[in-house]
């Protein structure tokens, strides 16, 4: 799975970016807290920074084609990015 990590990666930088703006879409933002949450589950670990160097070192190629989707979740969107796993389940 190291696409799949790089491509989470990939859009986690992009979501990132996007909501890096004071008005933010409350979709946009849950957006970033599923692939947050999603990194953190891969790379089994509990906070972002981790979970972001654990997937760019697993990383091969980027991710190209790869689906970029990730599942949604009940998680509350937060304004910090530096943040441990939310403890809610991603609904499937």
């Amino acid at each position: 799975m190291p696409g799949e990590g790089r491509c989470l990666v990939e859009r986690y930088e992009s979501l990132h970016a996007r909501t890096d703006r004071a008005a933010v879409d409350p979709a946009l933002r849950r957006q970033l807290d599923d692939v947050t949450y999603t990194l953190c589950v891969i790379t089994g670990t509990r906070s972002l920074e981790q979970a972001l160097a654990a997937a760019r070192r697993r990383a091969g190629r980027g991710c190209g084609q790869a689906s970029t989707a990730v599942p949604s979740s009940s998680t509350s969107a937060s304004s910090s990015h530096r943040r441990t796993m939310p403890t809610t389940a991603i609904a499937g």
